[in-house]
């Protein structure tokens, strides 16, 4: 559909993923929302957001890599170059590393890094000029936390992924960005040691005081994507609370 820009979004129908679409939706972006489970949600989703702008919700497994180009393709044919591709989709093993086993690892891994890979392999032969890839991470990438030793790492590993990726697309004039999310309430939040205690001593310590939410994460993503000199940068949203700890 000519004229719209266009955002691909993995996890784009629920929490922060929905949150991103609903800010995009609101700037006029055609949509593909990429699931893998909870087909409830992702078709309430798409009913909310199909009346505003064009949208396909698709489901694809961000580790299969013809699966993702397939999605891409799709998504381009019908609405155009694509503008914006968001890595947000994330899984993970709770538990301490000791404890870990190598299926644990791969998992976490493939979803939340071979992810990324996957994501950029499936949009950047459909993505205009000036395009924009963006991957989520969190405050674990850079800290631990109990339990969050695999998912840590493999946000870790997002965002050196992304150093690389934006040294490599760059001379196509695509800026590759991580938004890294503080604490924030959840379903996964709540499959950590102590998780739900993130949040009080996150709203605590943060100078803001306040609690995140998706909606500021969505924001910081949309004010990132129209940032044209900006790459291979990871941006913190978490209301101050990483300049405190």
């Amino acid at each position: 559909m000519p004229g719209h820009p266009v955002a691909l979004i993995t996890g784009g129908t629920r929490g922060i993923g929905l949150a991103i679409a609903q800010r995009l939706a609101r700037e006029g972006y055609a949509l593909g929302l990429l699931y893998l489970r909870h087909h409830r949600q992702a078709k309430a989703a798409e009913d909310q957001l199909s009346e505003k702008v064009p949208v396909s919700v698709i489901r694809a497994d961000v580790r299969d890599p013809e699966a993702m180009a397939d999605a891409a393709r799709h998504v381009s044919t019908r609405y155009g170059p694509i503008t914006l591709a968001v890595h947000n989709a994330a899984q993970g093993v709770a538990r301490p590393l000791l404890d870990t086993r190598w299926r644990h690892f791969e998992f976490t891994m493939a979803v939340n890094a071979w992810g990324f890979v996957t994501l950029a392999q499936a949009a950047v032969p459909f993505m205009s000029e000036g395009g924009h890839l963006m991957g989520i991470s969190s405050l674990g990438a850079a800290r631990s936390y109990p339990d969050y030793g695999l998912v840590g790492a493999s946000k870790a590993a997002l965002e050196s992924l992304a150093r690389q990726f934006a040294r490599e697309l760059g001379p196509q004039n695509i800026r590759v960005n991580v938004i890294a999310a503080g604490p924030m309430e959840s379903e996964a939040l709540h499959h950590f040691t102590d998780g739900p205690n993130w949040l009080q001593t996150f709203q605590s310590r943060a100078p803001l005081h306040q609690p995140l939410l998706p909606a500021d994460v969505a924001e910081a993503v949309w004010c990132l994507a129209r940032q044209p000199m900006v790459t291979g940068q990871v941006f913190t949203v978490d209301g101050g609370y990483s300049a405190m700890a």
